[in-house]
C-alpha cells in the first residue's frame, strides 16, 4: 500500500470517528441529555423558567428550571408558582405570594412533566427576578 493511500484511508478513519461521535452527540441532546450537551443546548441548571401553559380550559404558569426539552415534553424541576388572593378589604392590595408545588399537601415530587402540545411559551427569567430570589429564599 502506497504512502497516498494510507494518508486516504487515515483521513476516511478520522471522519467516520467524527461523523460518529457527531451522532451520538445529537442523540443525547435529542433525549434531553445532561452534562456538557444538555448545557449547550438549554437545559442548563443554573437558569430559571417561566412555562405558560392552557389546555382550552385554564392556563396557568409554572416557574422552574428545564431540565430535559424535548420535541414532545419538558421536565421542569421545582415548579412554582405565584398564588394572587383578592385584597380583603375594598382599596387594600391584593396578597402575592410564591408556592413551590412540592409543598402542597399532596407531597408531589419536584418535577413536573409538561406535554409541549400544551405550552402556549416558555420565558427565560432574568438573574434579578423576583421569582429566582423567591428559591433563593427557599434553600
Amino acid at each position: 500500500m502506497g504512502k497516498t493511500n494510507k494518508i486516504i484511508l487515515t483521513i476516511i478513519l478520522i471522519l467516520a470517528i467524527i461523523a460518529i461521535l457527531c451522532a451520538l452527540g445529537f442523540v443525547v441532546v435529542k433525549k434531553g441529555g445532561a452534562g456538557i450537551w444538555g448545557n449547550i443546548f438549554g437545559t442548563s441548571s443554573d437558569k430559571y423558567y417561566l412555562v405558560y401553559i392552557a389546555n382550552g380550559t385554564n392556563s396557568l404558569g409554572y416557574y422552574g428550571q428545564i431540565t430535559k426539552n424535548t420535541d414532545d415534553l419538558l421536565i421542569l424541576k421545582n415548579p412554582g408558582y405565584i398564588n394572587v388572593q383578592a385584597a380583603a378589604k375594598e382599596g387594600d392590595q391584593p396578597q402575592v405570594s410564591f408556592n413551590q408545588l412540592k409543598d402542597e399537601f399532596f407531597k408531589p415530587m419536584p418535577e413536573i412533566t409538561i406535554n409541549k402540545d400544551y405550552v402556549v411559551f416558555i420565558q427565560e427569567l432574568a438573574s434579578d427576578s423576583p421569582v429566582i430570589k423567591a428559591y433563593a429564599n427557599m434553600k
